[in-house]
């Protein structure tokens, strides 16, 4: 069988008449149908057209006549898609609040620890002024 007639069989499948067809896709009248009757062969630019007009058929399907005629559902593929990003943005998104938290808090200890040791600093430098002070009398 050849891919035109698999286009033809989709078609009789969707109920979808050659002439709308034709429009879809932007051919000129007759087109297909000429097509269909002489049995002739569909160039890769429509190809193309028809894959972009109608998804669900299965472009290897046509070319080649192996795996089903129409392809999963697109919108419940597309909502899945949907739902799967949305979930692992809402988890990652999560995961990022809760890091920015722990940022916040190791800088505010990251701060009090700075105090200290400035304390020790001025602690030690304290207590050397007061001893050369001491040796001085």
């Amino acid at each position: 069988m050849k891919p035109i007639e698999r286009i033809a069989m989709y078609l009789q499948f969707r109920a979808i008449t050659p002439h709308s067809f034709e429009r879809k896709i932007h051919l000129s009248n007759g087109y297909f149908s000429k097509q269909i009757k002489h049995l002739g062969s569909v160039g890769s630019d429509i190809l193309v057209k028809i894959h972009d007009s109608y998804p669900e058929l299965n472009m290897l399907w046509v070319l080649t006549g192996e795996g089903q005629m129409i392809l999963e559902d697109i919108e419940s593929q597309q909502v899945s898609k949907v739902n799967d990003f949305s979930s692992r943005y809402e988890s990652e998104n999560r995961k990022l609040k809760s890091l920015e938290s722990d940022v916040e808090k190791l800088n505010v200890v990251l701060k009090d620890k700075d105090k200290i040791i400035g304390l020790y600093e001025f602690m030690l430098n304290g207590n050397n002024k007061l001893g050369t002070i001491a040796d001085a009398y």
